[in-house]
């Protein structure tokens, strides 16, 4: 590995990102390291700054032993350098003299003039007594402390380990958690024909293969950015999870369908596709930004939608207008994209579940007004909370109304997608 500083500055400046500017890791870091002249450099950097989002928690706990007041009333650009530098000292190869010799640099870089030296031994006394210590950090025992351990040891908040704990064996829930742990590889669907799209990645030396849907191609080494398929619109950037709830809607040609909750458009244009051009989307999004996305989106792609501003627990529609589906994709936690997003573990918490699941409620109910006879209805979020799973779906088990279909909790151990639970209904 390397153990230059070019690496660990632009780490630092996707942590920076993320935290100061709310940027999603999966932008900060490309953006971050795209500067980077050698590609070992980049992919050092990119290592760093999604291993230290990922490992937040477990480094902030190790780092505490070492600390002799709370991490949170460290400076903020510290305590990054911090983290980075425990991350170099638990999870790599990176000598300990190195991590903790360029963190020191880092430090005396990041403040001011006159406080280099006390940024400099500061951070040095903290990293030096973790290298020192290391051997004797306290490890929840597994058998004593399940929730606390598996918490730890796999870098997750213990709320949600004790989520997944209530409906999974713990052998179970370890693997979706270390899964969740891996970075993905590049998922793309293809546009137009799955197997011309395969052939000219390949031809470009992109590792490509068939996925699990007809449109999706596995790409994992590929730099989405630098295909000419992706920048021409022959294939879109999308996780197969998400592919699957386009997929659960049964939209087909000719068909009417709404998507309630739309921006930034990658499942509206999957359904425009699906329908083609004798059928019709209509796309609801909040957001006036977003909506412009998909406006883009689908622009780029030569699919036809129908894009409104609007609340979708009310949403802009005459209360004439019927769909042969209606697609709730609600807003929720976001916890099933943490392979892409590990930031987005240490962001929520178990209030943000309760609040988000009534939100999901109220759009169900309001997609229910706007389906036609024999439609089918269809709940989905990328998240694997019971609130926001069974606990939302299960609103809709009393009306009578409706007849379910199916329930589908992907997850990233055994489908290597995102956490994102599908549910659907029919109207008879």
């Amino acid at each position: 590995m390397s153990t230059g500083l070019p690496a660990r500055r632009a780490a630092l400046r996707a942590l920076q990102a993320v935290d100061e500017r709310g940027t999603w890791s999966n932008l900060a870091v490309p953006d971050a390291v795209g500067g980077l002249d050698l590609a070992r450099d980049r992919a050092f950097a990119s290592h760093l700054a999604y291993d230290s989002l990922r490992w937040e928690g477990t480094l902030d706990w190790a780092l505490g032993h070492h600390l002799r007041r709370p991490l949170g009333d460290v400076e903020p650009v510290l305590r990054r350098i911090l983290r980075l530098g425990a991350l170099q000292l638990l999870r790599t190869d990176v000598p300990a003299r190195a991590a903790v010799s360029t963190s020191v640099a880092l430090a005396r870089e990041a403040v001011p003039p006159g406080r280099q030296k006390g940024a400099g031994g500061f951070v040095n006394g903290v990293l030096r007594s973790l290298a020192r210590g290391l051997e004797t950090l306290p490890w929840p025992d597994a058998e004593r402390e399940p929730e606390e351990h598996l918490a730890r040891t796999t870098a997750h908040p213990r709320w949600v380990v004790a989520d997944l704990l209530a409906r999974y064996p713990a052998e179970r829930v370890r693997a979706i958690l270390e899964a969740d742990d891996v970075s993905p590889g590049v998922t793309l669907r293809a546009t137009g024909d799955r197997e011309e799209l395969i052939a000219e990645l390949r031809a470009v030396e992109v590792e490509a293969r068939a996925g699990g849907l007809p449109e999706a191609v596995r790409a994992p080494g590929a730099d989405p950015r630098r295909l000419a398929a992706v920048q021409q619109g022959r294939a879109v950037v999308q996780d197969e999870a998400s592919m699957h709830v386009a997929r659960a809607t049964g939209a087909g040609p000719g068909e009417r369908i709404l998507d309630l909750c739309a921006g930034p458009g990658g499942k509206t244009t999957h359904l425009a596709g699906l329908v083609g051009p004798t059928g019709r989307v209509v796309a609801v999004e909040l957001h006036e930004h977003r909506a412009r996305l998909i406006e883009r989106a689908a622009a780029s792609l030569q699919v036809a939608v129908d894009v409104r501003v609007g609340d979708a627990t009310d949403p802009p529609l005459g209360a004439d207008e019927k769909f042969d589906a209606v697609l709730v994709d609600a807003p929720c936690t976001g916890l099933g994209t943490g392979r892409r997003r590990p930031e987005i573990r240490w962001r929520r918490g178990p209030d943000d579940v309760a609040e988000l699941a009534e939100l999901q409620r109220r759009l169900l109910l309001a997609a229910t007004r706007h389906l036609a006879p024999g439609g089918r209805l269809t709940y989905s979020v990328c998240t694997w909370t019971a609130g926001e799973t069974d606990g939302v779906a299960d609103v809709l088990a009393s009306d009578g109304g409706l007849v379910e279909e199916s329930r589908r909790q992907l997850l990233p151990d055994t489908e290597d997608t995102d956490g994102m639970y599908i549910a659907t209904w029919r109207r008879p």
